[in-house]
């Protein structure tokens, strides 16, 4: 079922503002998209008025269409998405290269805290996948440790805490099973029995007092 659409002017014409500068003219327009119940919507669209490019977009919770889920934001001259402002779990923001449309870096902040950043991800642009991750202290500030991922084989090529270098450990260095430490003597059990009769005839020795 196609959504239902409903084409509104900005906010500007409802509000005070027309009448405190009545020559005062919206620079955006408001396009309101309504689920499929036709009472609660799903997203609001703005454009430039000037230029009928896409600047905003303003998903609203599924359940709760009070709740802001995430916005996108586009560039003005390309109409390219160039960031994403999530709001789901925690506040994060995904920043987009604006003339791949990749992701670029993704900013996570504090789940109790917005205005603190707990981490920051750096993607390549070829793969896509993480290169770089930055944890952050406490403050939301300050930087604690910084990692560096091969994009190809995804794992840690070094990382940096407080300026000192620190190479990741080699796991497979301390990685071992139970039989690798096994000593195998290519010896038969009767060979065995048999070295074992010899030696304790030699000492003249009992089976009975062993």
């Amino acid at each position: 079922m196609k959504l239902l659409e409903q084409t509104v002017d900005s906010k500007f014409d409802n509000s005070h503002l027309k009448l405190l500068y009545p020559n005062l003219k919206p620079k955006t327009r408001e396009e309101v998209i309504f689920r499929r119940n036709g009472k609660s919507i799903e997203k609001v669209v703005e454009f430039n008025l000037k230029t009928g490019s896409k600047i905003k977009t303003t998903h609203y919770d599924y359940f709760n269409d009070k709740k802001i889920r995430s916005i996108d934001e586009f560039d003005e001259a390309t109409g390219k998405k160039i960031r994403t402002i999530n709001f789901v779990l925690y506040k994060s923001i995904d920043e987009y290269d604006i003339e791949t449309g990749k992701k670029v870096r993704t900013i996570n902040f504090n789940v109790k805290d917005e205005s603190k950043i707990s981490s920051i991800q750096e993607y390549d642009l070829e793969t896509g996948k993480i290169i770089k991750v930055s944890i952050y202290k406490r403050d939301g500030r300050t930087v604690s440790i910084i990692k560096n991922i091969d994009p190809v084989t995804e794992e840690v090529t070094n990382w940096f805490s407080k300026s000192i270098e620190l190479k990741p450990v080699d796991m497979n260095k301390y990685k071992t099973r139970s039989y690798e430490n096994y000593i195998n003597h290519n010896k038969s059990p009767k060979e065995e029995i048999a070295k074992l009769i010899d030696n304790l005839y030699k000492n003249n020795l009992k089976f009975e007092n062993i």
